[in-house]
């Protein structure tokens, strides 16, 4: 399933990237509730979340598309790229801040980056994670292609060709038992984005 999603990634790099070119309220909320000092954006893709923070941040993203990776971003933010899967190429407690926005629900294996998000992000940090919540839109459920249980899907793209991604929908629940596996405590869980205004599930956490 990560071959499957790194494929999807490289092949359709821009057109994903010209896809989500604005920044969700979401996001918006979860940035001002965060430190904006100095952040890691872990799986940070095009670099988009990296112009709405402020100009004195201290800005690096990780993300292992080559093609992807910070293709929309302010000039002075740093990238380095990133194979998600293993441990981050990053010092213990080197950030105030970890940002991990829809990454998550992309990887079979999700406790290893939460405990990494954990291990990286300085002690009284925060961490600030969203997850889809795509079964909760109808036009996003079309894109089911197939139903593997659990809550893992495969999804169709049909956006400059045709392709396929792995995607895990990650409930309240398990985000929070996550959470406390990787010793964080969540500060703020909410939902936000899409017109139902649930698209995503947003958690900051300590």
């Amino acid at each position: 399933m990560v071959n499957l999603n790194r494929d999807f990634y490289n092949t359709f790099a821009a057109e994903f990237s010209d896809s989500r070119a604005a920044i969700n309220p979401g996001i918006q909320r979860a940035l001002a509730m965060v430190d904006g000092s100095s952040v890691l954006d872990v799986g940070c893709g095009d670099g988009r979340v990296s112009k709405v923070l402020p100009d004195d941040c201290r800005y690096v993203g990780l993300d292992f598309s080559l093609n992807l990776i910070g293709r929309n971003a302010r000039g002075e933010a740093a990238f380095a790229l990133a194979d998600l899967v293993h441990p981050l190429p990053i010092a213990s407690q080197a950030f105030p801040v970890a940002l991990c926005f829809a990454v998550l629900h992309h990887l079979p294996d999700r406790l290893s980056l939460m405990r990494e998000l954990a291990r990286v992000t300085r002690a009284g940090g925060w961490v600030a994670i969203s997850v889809w919540q795509f079964t909760h839109d109808e036009r996003m459920r079309k894109k089911i292609v197939q139903d593997l249980g659990n809550g893992d899907f495969i999804l169709d793209w049909e956006r400059g060709g045709r392709g396929l991604r792995f995607v895990h929908e990650v409930s309240e629940a398990e985000l929070t038992t996550l959470a406390g596996e990787a010793g964080l405590s969540v500060v703020e869980i909410f939902r936000s984005d899409g017109k139902s205004n649930d698209l995503s599930l947003y958690a900051i956490m300590q």
